[in-house]
């Protein structure tokens, strides 16, 4: 899913966090902010894979070729590695739960990140891509031994 709609979703959720349950702007802006930074492991992956570092230069490549794998139909997909993502995984997700019972600022976060997987599951979901690509980092590098990389394409 593009940023851009998490920065909407991820808007409107903690507009209502405030609007409807009274929440604090400080609580909310957290809610808000870790509902579209966790993407920076998209970043991580474009140096790891490239081994370049101008975030501009990723921005671009991730624009050319998401609309390059949206259109590769399902079968020609499945050739190529998937993107390891390690900030979108269960793990986190459950850490981010179990210290959020402890501090308000940690539950602020895992709201964030669960807005931003729920999101990202539901796209998946559009895409009929499986689901463990945004929850188990490795799944995904299990998969991806012996598949082509996507920038060839």
């Amino acid at each position: 899913m593009n940023c851009k709609w998490h920065i909407l979703i991820g808007f409107i959720f903690s507009y209502i966090l405030v609007y409807f349950f009274k929440f604090s702007l400080f609580f909310s802006l957290v809610v808000f902010l870790s509902s579209f930074l966790i993407d920076i492991d998209h970043y991580f992956w474009y140096v790891f894979t490239f081994k370049e570092w101008n975030p501009l230069a990723a921005l671009r490549w991730h624009k050319k070729h998401h609309t390059k794998w949206v259109l590769v139909g399902q079968k020609e997909r499945a050739k190529f590695k998937k993107g390891v993502f390690i900030f979108h995984s269960i793990l986190l997700v459950t850490l981010l739960g179990i210290l959020s019972t402890l501090n308000l600022f940690f539950f602020s976060i895992f709201l964030g990140v669960l807005v931003h997987i729920i999101a990202d599951l539901i796209a998946l979901v559009y895409y009929h891509e499986p689901l463990y690509i945004k929850l188990c980092p490795y799944l995904v590098m299990r998969r991806n031994k012996n598949k082509e990389s996507f920038k060839k394409l």
